[in-house]
């Protein structure tokens, strides 16, 4: 452990010109057809060499990250891949943060410090070689992502390259029996776009996308902080081209841009809508050196787990619909409201429905929910009630015969047909720019079977053949409604 912490320290001093060489990018070579392990070149430098040394090297960190957890589904991370002796007390937070979790694949997505070239390198093996021993690449995940123009197989960037091999043994520490996807991006700023949607069409339940970068490089302690603090507010903040724009004009660092910004637009489309920052440190902070710095993030983007509404919340937002819709109808203007409960300003999707005498009279939502619950609703009011394509907007007389319900709707998964349940799921169906959406409600009333409801939401909703959700290219997603009604709380 002596001799790590040692090597460890000259690793700091190396130039960033050096670590971060760019030179002429040559052609992304095939395939290759014989299989072979990616051997392991910085164990016993850059990270301990063995599987025990590891966990007791972690050991303390981890307990001090305890109080990181989170609400909801974890689907991407950044890890910082210097140096252990440097970067472990802040690379150990997701290695604490993931503990116990049901992984069971991980995209892996770093930078090339030694190769310079346009695109995304998959890497190309059978397995990768660790303190742990070896772990296996899915490769028909990997031949998938090189599905993009931009992508192919290519091991000459992985070869000498830390950025994965450095932050593997965390993911190791905390979790077995996983497989991964290495990927390397090329220094252009157009592949990882693409990059990322092409991970997030990807995405199934236990996976997870894990960028690796360090932050600002050489800077004083304090300039550190202070560029580092503005980076993580927009990876906070979830604002994607914010921080393209900023690093572009270098007025923040992250030796892993292109890997960063790949991982957070997947995690956002594959559904996350929430981050938090588990630790910021950087090497003054870990070595004392204060003079030139190094900073190091650990983040998670994740999926916020929805607290169910209580009756006073349902009560609340059914009396925002119900005054939204009165005002909007006498007098034109949208009122405001003065809410209290945190529940109702977090952001989430919902439909009001209008019903007059027993039949719909208007009923439009917001699926993915863009504002603050009581917002959408207040929203959605005045669209179903003056802007429902199907119906003319409800006049002052009909007021007094409304009966409003809402649906207040969970985030979105992607399915199966088979994965779908019909009166608790409610159905989306995506083909190019058609699309069409049935609540988990209208398989109740209808009585229909799966295969009708499904015929139905492609005919009438989406306008493709009834059959069109059969098809490999045609997307399906779930999602549940919490559904009540003014009727549920008559006096």
């Amino acid at each position: 452990m002596g001799n790590f912490r040692k090597i460890g320290k000259l690793i700091n001093s190396v130039p960033i010109f050096f670590l971060c060489l760019i030179v002429i990018c040559f052609g992304c070579a095939a395939s290759n057809k014989n299989n072979k392990i990616r051997k392991s070149v910085y164990k016993g430098s850059w990270y301990p060499a063995s599987a025990a040394e590891i966990s007791a090297f972690l050991q303390g960190y981890i307990e001090k990250s305890s109080s990181t957890a989170v609400n909801g589904t974890v689907l991407g991370v950044i890890v910082p891949h210097a140096g252990w002796v440097y970067a472990a007390p802040v690379g150990a937070y997701i290695t604490g943060l993931i503990k116990g979790m049901d992984i069971s694949e991980i995209v892996l997505v770093g930078p090339s410090h030694k190769i310079g070239f346009a695109g995304v390198a998959v890497g190309d093996y059978d397995g990768w070689e660790t303190p742990y021993g070896i772990v296996p690449e899915d490769k028909k995940i990997a031949s998938l992502v090189c599905g993009i123009e931009s992508a192919s197989f290519n091991n000459a960037p992985h070869t000498e390259e830390h950025s994965l091999e450095v932050i593997l043994p965390y993911f190791q520490a905390a979790l077995s029996g996983f497989s991964i996807v290495p990927v390397i991006t090329g220094q252009d700023y157009e592949s990882w776009r693409p990059l990322g949607e092409k991970l997030a069409s990807l995405y199934r339940e236990g996976m997870l996308f894990a960028a690796s970068s360090d932050m600002s490089h050489y800077f004083t302690y304090e300039d550190a902080n202070k560029m580092d603090g503005a980076c993580l507010e927009y990876i906070e903040n979830f604002n994607i081209e914010g921080l393209e724009s900023a690093l572009r004009k270098n007025e923040v660092q992250l030796c892993g841009d292109r890997a960063v910004l790949a991982v957070m637009k997947a995690s956002r489309l594959a559904g996350a809508d929430s981050v938090k920052i588990l630790k910021y440190a950087n090497s003054g902070d870990t070595s004392g050196n204060k003079s030139r710095v190094v900073g190091y993030g650990a983040v998670c983007f994740y999926k916020k787990e929805v607290e169910v509404l209580d009756d006073n919340e349902k009560k609340e937002l059914l009396k925002i619909a119900r005054k939204t819709i009165d005002f909007y109808i006498r007098q034109d203007k949208v009122p405001d409201f003065d809410i209290q409960s945190d529940r109702l300003k977090e952001i989430q999707g919902a439909f009001v429905t209008l019903n007059m005498d027993e039949r719909l009279r208007g009923c439009i939502g917001n699926i993915v929910g863009s504002k603050p619950l009581w917002e959408t609703v207040r929203a959605m009011a005045i669209e179903s009630s003056t802007r429902d394509p199907r119906f003319p907007p409800v006049t002052k007389d009909e007021l007094s015969k409304i009966k409003i319900e809402i649906s207040v709707l969970s985030p979105l998964k992607k399915a199966r047909p088979e994965d779908i349940v019909l009166g608790r799921d409610g159905v989306i169906i995506k083909k190019g720019f058609k699309q069409g959406v049935y609540l988990p409600q209208v398989a109740t009333e209808t009585g229909w079977s799966k295969e009708e409801f499904l015929d139905s939401l492609c005919m009438h909703k989406a306008g493709l053949p009834k059959d069109a959700w059969k098809d490999e290219d045609t997307e399906i997603y779930i999602f549940q409604a919490t559904v009540f009604s003014e009727k549920d709380y008559r006096k």
